[in-house]
């Protein structure tokens, strides 16, 4: 919840909603909602957010970025606190550059990003990430239909994985976080 509260905006995708139902809030100790809250972005490239999702009952706005005006007018949910904005990629999905050049025209500069794996794997995909908190937690999922953490094309090899430097490794309870600025690759011929 500090991390947070230190962002100005918290991103998740829409199979991430359905599937937990987050609130998407900064909150205190006692799980009571801080009085500045960062704005709360979905990714929903087909406009398939319920109304009763539990993050647009909380404090604070919301954005919501979908393909095409369509999904707009499909979901019929308006709201003071919350704003419909089509970004229409190639593929029928949301263009993530053209999302997050619309949030640093409304001055976001911090964007934590908590998922899923979906969009995780599109923003490293594009190169749109610049640092990682990866939280390891004692805890085992297991099972060939478990999500993962960062979807994706991935690499084909071990060599071409993205690396990190700057790591620093901070437990919190009995989580780990592993934390690191994304390492880009400079072509020498420029």
């Amino acid at each position: 919840h500090t991390l947070r509260a230190q962002s100005d905006a918290i991103m998740a995708g829409i199979g991430t909603v359905l599937t937990d139902d987050p609130q998407l809030t900064a909150r205190d100790a006692d799980g009571a909602p801080l009085p500045r809250q960062p704005l709360r972005v979905v990714v929903d490239s087909k406009g398939r957010l319920p109304a009763d999702a539990a993050l647009l009952r909380q404090p604070g706005r919301t954005l919501v970025f979908v393909s095409d005006e369509a999904a707009v007018a499909r979901l019929g949910l308006e709201s003071p606190q919350t704003e419909w904005i089509a970004a229409p990629g190639d593929d029928g999905r949301v263009d993530l550059g053209a999302m997050l050049s619309e949030l640093g025209r409304r001055e976001i500069t911090s964007l934590l990003v908590e998922g899923g794996g979906t969009v995780l794997g599109s923003l490293f995909d594009d190169g749109l990430v610049d640092r990682v908190i990866g939280f390891i937690a004692p805890v085992i999922v297991g099972g060939s239909a478990a999500p993962s953490p960062v979807s994706g094309a991935g690499v084909g090899r071990i060599s071409d994985a993205l690396r990190l430097h700057g790591v620093r490794v901070e437990r919190f309870g009995d989580d780990v976080a592993v934390m690191g600025n994304v390492r880009r690759t400079v072509d020498s011929d420029h």
